[in-house]
């Protein structure tokens, strides 16, 4: 059974960041690409990534997939990306995701309602 907060809703046990990048990125994030990878490797360290990547080709931007955090700890995340502090990501959201069906891997993350 699903777990619910003190208010009867369901806690979220996944968040989606999404990005949406500047125009050209490929070039204007080059500077910024390997520091970027290292602070998101690191959450990837600690078993908090679930899947992350660019969407579109060429990339508008970027999806997240994160776990075992607050809404709190993936908008700190989010706000010491590189890709964010250089003004690569023009602007992220963060929204609860409720994955009820996936791979056998990741049925501790899946909502069961």
């Amino acid at each position: 059974m699903a777990s619910t907060s003190s208010t009867g809703t369901i806690k979220p046990k996944l968040y989606l960041l999404q990005y949406d990048y500047v125009a050209n990125v490929i070039e204007k994030r080059k500077p910024y690409r390997e520091a970027h990878l290292a602070h998101m490797g690191k959450q990837v360290e600690k078993g908090n990534v679930v899947l992350g990547g660019a969407f579109d080709n060429p990339p508008a931007g970027g999806l997240i997939i994160l776990r075992n955090l607050s809404i709190d700890d993936v908008e700190q995340i989010a706000q010491q990306d590189p890709y964010v502090t250089n003004g690569i990501v023009t602007k992220y959201t963060i929204k609860p995701y409720m994955a009820v069906v996936g791979d056998t891997l990741l049925s501790n993350d899946l909502i069961k309602i």
